[in-house]
């Protein structure tokens, strides 16, 4: 394992050998280059600054055809206060509601923060009514919509997203890692991300908040490649071999600069023909990239066979 020091953050890299994709690595040809946006921790945005979510919903919206957006998967803590205050969840709504009315796929699952006094505001507003009919949503663990998992197809390679609950050791994960390793296994046709509100540290190692660690209990699938999380604040990056190839775990988290995080969103840019990922993080409200290793960086990823 080798670790890169930041002044504020922390990147953590394993590189592998990709071998034995085979099995499930479909050839593109010349397939289009295609955009997966990640919208971190939004908390603030909701309490304090609802114009900032708003502007990140807009700047996807107008950007969809320049930078072929396909999927916005929100990384959990949409909203500071939970069941308490309605009026954050509406704010929330004005935001990502636009994004379903523009016809985009967009994924969302809970943090910790959406959690206080209750989960019944997220499925008011973000649960089964607003997603079921929904034609990338593929299904839902127990009675409600904070585990789920959505399909969906990009580039000529089909796709499968799992959403996973988190409220630090509240939850028992153990049933809900059994149930999305069902769904990973299910769908071992797609390439799979994972993404939970928490995950990682901002030195890379696992966070003992969610036990076992969402990697220790998924990673074994051969079609997971991404797994995506927020809640602790900074950037960190780490890559885990397993049987297939590599699986690639991002954090990506801003509520703790100005404004609540100025805006900060995540670029999951995908070029099948290079083979490779190219991560970039922008702020639609500074209108500016952010540079420096742990924001702005490139992963392997064998999605063409020549």
């Amino acid at each position: 394992m080798t670790t890169f020091r930041l002044p504020q953050y922390r990147i953590v890299a394993r590189w592998a050998v990709v071998l034995g994709l085979a099995m499930w690595a479909l050839a593109v040809g010349a397939a289009e280059n295609f955009t997966i946006v990640a919208l971190p921790d939004t908390q603030f945005y909701s309490k304090n600054h609802p114009a900032i979510f708003q502007a990140q919903a807009d700047w996807i919206i107008a950007n969809r055809q320049k930078l072929n957006i396909v999927y916005v998967a929100h990384l959990g803590d949409i909203v500071e206060d939970g069941d308490t205050y309605p009026e954050q969840w509406i704010a929330a709504t004005n935001a990502l509601y636009r994004l379903l009315q523009a016809g985009i796929p967009l994924g969302v699952v809970p943090g910790n923060h959406d959690h206080r006094g209750g989960i019944k505001l997220y499925n008011q507003f973000f649960g089964l009514g607003t997603f079921t009919n929904r034609p990338w949503y593929g299904g839902h663990y127990g009675a409600d919509n904070r585990n789920h998992y959505d399909l969906f197809s990009a580039g000529g390679l089909p796709f499968v997203a799992v959403y996973l609950d988190f409220d630090r050791a509240k939850i028992d994960y153990a049933p809900l890692d059994a149930w999305a390793n069902g769904v990973l296994r299910s769908n071992a046709n797609r390439r799979a991300m994972v993404v939970t509100h928490c995950i990682l540290k901002t030195d890379g190692t696992d966070d003992p908040s969610r036990s076992p660690s969402a990697y220790a209990s998924l990673g074994g699938n051969p079609n997971l490649f991404l797994m995506l999380c927020g809640h602790n604040h900074g950037e960190a990056y780490r890559a885990e071999t397993n049987a297939t190839g590599v699986v690639h775990i991002v954090l990506s988290d801003y509520q703790n600069e100005k404004n609540g995080g100025n805006g900060w969103l995540r670029l999951y840019q995908f070029a099948p023909a290079e083979n490779v990922i190219r991560v970039k993080t922008y702020s639609p409200t500074l209108n500016q990239y952010r540079t420096g290793p742990a924001s702005e960086f490139t992963i392997p990823y064998p999605m063409h066979r020549p």
